[in-house]
């Protein structure tokens, strides 16, 4: 599988999507999650926990994410 085809979680998949600050520390975890696949997504799970954790984010780690429905990792960059 390329690496833009990698499943990785569908965090907008969810109609009620909680608040910005979940899904921005959501979107860091699947970042995390694809950083084996593109090296640049090291700097977007940065970025991301930045703006969720300000300047702690260093000593914070990013948000679990349920399992449930799936997609590519270039759709979910698209949805970022």
């Amino acid at each position: 599988v390329s690496c833009n085809e990698m499943n990785v979680t569908n965090i907008f998949a969810d109609n009620q999507r909680g608040n910005n600050m979940e899904i921005l520390c959501k979107a860091a975890t699947i970042a995390q999650q694809g950083q084996s696949c593109h090296r640049y997504l090291e700097g977007i799970y940065h970025n991301l926990l930045s703006l969720v954790w300000g300047i702690r984010a260093r000593h914070k780690k990013p948000c679990p994410v349920a399992a449930d429905s799936t997609t590519s990792l270039k759709n979910f960059l698209k949805e970022l």
